[in-house]
């Protein structure tokens, strides 16, 4: 199976697209991908979604100053098939020059390139906008996923995301909008109902049928540092969302041509 690169990337921040990755990231691997989720935010919005020490780790930043090999960098977790490239440690002074290199060097795609052979998907979690690392990433991708929040301020930058993504095919990009996805949505409240109608009237061709609905698990996740998936032994209800959100994935990916060929109903009963 080949590799493919999936960037989750939103011009607006505060639309649950870390949340989205992380979680996205676990259902690909539940579902028996080997799947690396990369860090790409130069805050380490992955790092602090989860317990534990990432940020202490040497991650990307070590990748991108030192030459580190990718794979050194990777953090083991404790399912089987998902594995986290974290940012490390990034001073707030630092910044400026992290983005800058990581478009200069062309970092992401050095990552891409020698993890490809040991993983069947690679996404890139991006800090919020359309600036060096949000534009690296979707450079070094096959696909991208749009999170757009229920909400008109959030539905207008949508056209500044797409002028991108079609700048850069442009100039040779292959990456491909593979979906705009429905965050935050409710069907209680008439604003944000509304604002879900215009996502499907002005996207209907690349809206996913998913969406991601307001609920408080996820604020539990996040304090608890996992995956809405490990909150408790009992998967809450609302973890769903991503195996249907995969499942949409999935069909529009192109990861293998060659066994769509030999897709074939299979027999439950010989």
């Amino acid at each position: 199976m080949s590799c493919y690169t999936l960037t989750i990337a939103s011009l607006k921040g505060g639309v649950g697209k870390t949340t989205i990755a992380l979680n996205t990231a676990f259902a690909f691997a539940r579902r028996g991908y080997r799947t690396l989720l990369v860090d790409t935010d130069p805050q380490g919005a992955i790092g602090l979604s989860l317990a534990g020490s990432l940020r202490d780790r040497s991650g990307l930043a070590a990748i991108v100053r030192a030459g580190q090999s990718p794979l050194e960098s990777c953090v083991q977790t404790k399912v089987s098939t998902l594995s986290i490239l974290p940012v490390g440690a990034v001073h707030a002074l630092d910044i400026d020059d992290f983005c800058e290199r990581v478009q200069r060097t062309r970092s992401l795609e050095t990552v891409r390139d020698a993890l490809a052979a040991t993983h069947d998907l690679i996404i890139f979690d991006t800090p919020a906008g359309l600036g060096g690392v949000t534009r690296a990433a979707i450079e070094a991708a096959n696909g991208l996923l749009v999170p757009v929040q229920c909400e008109p301020l959030s539905l207008r930058a949508m056209p500044h995301m797409l002028e991108l993504v079609s700048a850069l095919q442009q100039r040779g990009s292959r990456c491909e909008l593979l979906g705009v996805l429905a965050s935050m949505s409710s069907f209680r409240d008439p604003v944000v109902l509304a604002s879900l109608e215009e996502v499907w009237s002005l996207y209907d061709r690349v809206i996913l049928e998913t969406s991601i609905p307001r609920d408080p698990v996820f604020l539990k996740a996040s304090q608890a540092g996992v995956p809405v998936g490990l909150l408790s032994k009992r998967m809450p209800p609302v973890a769903a969302v991503f195996d249907r959100l995969v499942g949409e994935l999935e069909a529009r990916m192109s990861t293998n041509e060659s066994e769509q060929g030999d897709d074939e109903p299979i027999r439950l009963v010989d």
